[in-house]
């Protein structure tokens, strides 16, 4: 594949997983504001979806295969530069969104009890949305320049759990981040 396809399959990669992101959020606020959904009913939900996702992704094994053309596209191009490790990086994807779902559905579970809807504030939704883009784009642009720079298989060798790894403490970071800003938003509100 020449460089100026790459840039624009990749151009269009950002552009399209940016618009789904946003859609789906926007649809999620939408709801959650007319609908009056609960903690239980949210994270039920969310386990659901992410379950979903998880068994549809096993079953699909090394199928390349997307309803949406340029996730197909780029599926093919890393499998082909990847090698074994794009097989790898494929099953920790499907195993952290079963752990994901699992924590979905002990939340749900915790939360059984409580019948108060989920309340949305603007600023923080805003705030909330712009942060979660930020993070899912840097991480893309990271996954980008390591797979396209990368001139031979040696060169992604054990990219699955270092990225994996650094998943983790990030999230745990981004976890901590966003307890701490709630806490004091909260705060802010009670003063």
């Amino acid at each position: 594949m020449e460089l100026i396809e790459i840039k624009k399959m990749r151009t269009k990669q950002i552009a399209v997983t940016n618009g789904l992101l946003l859609s789906a959020l926007i649809f999620y606020f939408i709801l959650v504001s007319y609908l009056h959904i609960t903690f239980t009913g949210f994270f039920l939900v969310m386990g659901a979806i992410i379950l979903i996702q998880a068994i549809a992704s096993i079953l699909k094994g090394d199928s390349t295969k997307s309803f949406i053309p340029i996730f197909e596209k780029v599926s093919n191009y890393e499998k082909e530069k990847m090698g074994i490790e794009w097989r790898r990086q494929r099953k920790m994807s499907s195993i952290w969104n079963i752990l994901l779902s699992g924590w979905m559905f002990l939340q749900s579970y915790w939360s059984r009890d409580s019948s108060d809807p989920i309340l949305i504030d603007v600023t923080f939704t805003i705030l909330f949305i712009i942060f979660i883009t930020a993070i899912i784009n840097i991480s893309l642009i990271t996954h980008i320049r390591k797979i396209d720079r990368s001139t031979s298989v040696s060169d992604i060798k054990g990219y699955t759990w270092k990225s994996s790894l650094v998943a983790v403490v990030v999230g745990l970071g981004f976890g901590l981040v966003i307890f701490v800003l709630t806490i004091l938003y909260v705060m802010s509100d009670l003063g």
